[in-house]
C-alpha cells in the first residue's frame, strides 16, 4: 500500500527565512506512487522525460516542459519515474509579503496565488501550463538561481530571492500556453487581502473593505468567495489566529498581549477561537511548542509549531 506523508513548508526552513524552498529530484530518483500532500502551493517544472501524475483516481501522462500546480491538501504522486526528472518550487502564499501590483492581470496570476481553488479533482491533476524548450530552460535557469539565493548568507538573501520569485511568476504568466488563457476578473480582490495583512492589528470592518476595491458590497463578497474559498471575515479570523499562534510560538507575551497584537478584542476571546480551531487553549499551544522545540532543537524556540486550523 502506498505511503502518504503531509509536509509542511517550516521542516525545510531555517529560522527567519521567507516561505520559499526549492528542491531538484534527479531523473529516475523519485519514488514511485509514494504519495504525499503538503500544507503550502507547489510548482513542478518536468525538466526531463517522462511519467504520470496521479491525484486521486486520476492518472495523467506528463513529459519535459509540462509545469504542474499543487494545492495544500491535495493527496498526489507520480508513477513510472525511470525517466523522470523535476525541480519542486515550494510557497506559501498566505505568508508572502508580495506587491500584487497589476500582477492579476496575467493569466494565471490567481491560480497560482490561490490555495483554496474552486476546481475539480481532473482539473487539478492536468499540467498548468506546457513550456517549449526554449521557456522551460529559461525558467529552470531562474529557478536554480533562486535555489542558489536561498542557500546563500549574503546580506538580502531573503530580499533577493523574493525578487528572483516573482520573475519567476511572471515568466510563466507570460508563457506562450498563458498568453493564450482568460484573466478571471472575478479574482481581482487582491488588494483587500493586502489590506488586510497591513492593518491586521487595527479594527477592520468587513463590510468597508468593499470601498477598498470599488465594488459593490455583494459582488465584493460573491468575488471573494469565489477568489478565497471562505468569506472575508473567515479570512480575516484565520489570518489573525496564524498571527497570534506566532506570536505564542516565539515570544513570552501574555494572552492578552498576543490578541492586541494580532486584531482581537480581547484575550477572552483568542482563548475561546483557539480551542475551538486548534484543540488547545493558548497556554497549552505555547507548552507544546516548547516542548517540541526542547526535545528536537535543543531548546531552540524558533522551531515551527503550527498547527493546521480546522475547517
Amino acid at each position: 500500500m502506498a505511503s502518504f506523508l503531509i509536509n509542511g513548508l517550516e521542516r525545510y526552513l531555517p529560522p527567519h527565512a521567507i516561505p520559499l524552498y526549492v528542491e531538484e529530484v534527479a531523473a529516475g530518483a523519485h519514488p514511485e506512487r509514494r504519495f504525499h500532500g503538503h500544507t503550502f502551493m507547489e510548482i513542478v517544472l518536468i525538466l526531463a522525460g517522462e511519467g504520470v501524475h496521479l491525484i486521486g483516481e486520476k492518472a495523467v501522462p506528463i513529459h519535459a516542459g509540462d509545469v504542474l500546480l499543487i494545492h495544500p491538501g491535495i493527496s498526489h504522486g507520480y508513477d513510472r519515474t525511470s525517466t523522470l526528472g523535476l525541480v519542486n518550487l515550494v510557497y506559501d502564499p498566505r505568508k508572502l509579503s508580495l506587491p500584487l501590483l497589476d500582477g492579476q492581470q496575467m493569466p494565471l496570476f490567481d491560480r497560482l496565488f490561490n490555495p483554496r481553488p474552486r476546481v475539480d479533482e481532473e482539473t487539478l491533476s492536468l499540467p498548468l501550463v506546457h513550456l517549449d524548450s526554449g521557456e522551460s530552460a529559461k525558467l529552470a535557469g531562474k529557478i536554480n538561481l533562486l535555489a542558489a539565493e536561498l542557500n546563500s548568507s549574503r546580506p538580502g538573501r531573503n530580499f533577493l530571492s523574493l525578487a528572483i520569485f516573482m520573475e519567476i511568476i511572471a515568466e510563466l504568466c507570460r508563457s506562450a500556453e498563458a498568453a493564450e488563457k482568460p484573466v478571471v476578473s472575478e479574482f481581482l480582490i487582491g488588494d483587500a487581502i493586502r489590506y488586510m495583512h497591513e492593518h491586521l492589528d487595527e479594527p477592520i470592518e468587513v463590510n468597508g473593505l468593499s470601498r477598498v476595491v470599488s465594488m459593490s458590497r455583494r459582488n465584493f463578497f460573491r468575488h471573494f468567495r469565489n477568489a478565497t474559498g471562505s468569506t472575508p471575515r473567515e479570512y480575516l479570523r484565520d489570518l489573525r489566529m496564524h498571527r497570534a499562534l506566532d506570536l505564542l510560538r516565539r515570544t513570552d507575551l501574555s494572552v492578552t498581549e498576543v490578541a492586541l497584537k494580532s486584531g482581537f478584542c480581547d484575550g477572552n476571546y483568542l482563548c475561546r477561537l483557539c480551542r475551538e480551531l486548534t484543540g488547545m487553549t493558548p497556554r497549552r499551544f505555547r507548552a507544546a511548542c516548547r516542548t517540541e522545540a526542547t526535545s528536537q532543537n535543543g531548546g531552540d524556540l524558533s522551531a515551527n509549531c503550527t498547527p493546521a486550523l480546522k475547517n
